[in-house]
């Protein structure tokens, strides 16, 4: 809620300086670019936590038993795969990304813009192992 509130103040504040002086601020451009990428990032983790996001579930509610369950499965796996690509990739830009800085804000490396993706994709693989793992566990058992 904070992000997406100063994502509002940022874009107000350069709503008036611009209909005012006539400028724009690179800075907060900048600034509402990074703000508005952790509310993404962040997003995703919080809606997939939560079995919200938008997937295959207009399948998932005309299928039963074992088509709902490999449908499931292959969602699950699916979604630990990308979140797989999204801490590879992190570490595959951190030495570039680690060097470059925002010209509005020189002390500011870029890498923070990358540090919810790696997040999110860290989240997105572990919640699915666990739930496949969870699954698998509550099958055996019956």
């Amino acid at each position: 809620m904070c992000l997406v509130s100063g994502i509002v103040l940022l874009m107000l504040n350069e709503l008036v300086l611009r209909n005012l002086l006539g400028k724009s601020f690179r800075g907060m451009t900048e600034m509402a670019g990074f703000m508005f990428l952790w509310m993404a990032f962040l997003g995703v983790i919080v809606l997939y936590d939560q079995d919200r996001m938008i997937s295959l579930d207009m399948f998932f509610v005309r299928t039963h038993g074992r088509l709902h369950t490999l449908l499931w499965v292959a969602h699950k796996v699916v979604a630990a795969c990308l979140g797989t690509i999204m801490v590879i990739a992190f570490f595959g830009l951190y030495p570039y990304v680690s060097t470059e800085y925002y010209s509005s804000m020189p002390t500011f490396a870029k890498l923070w813009q990358y540090v919810p993706m790696a997040i999110t994709g860290s989240f997105l693989c572990i919640k699915s192992i666990y739930d496949l793992i969870e699954k698998a566990r509550g099958e055996g058992s019956r």
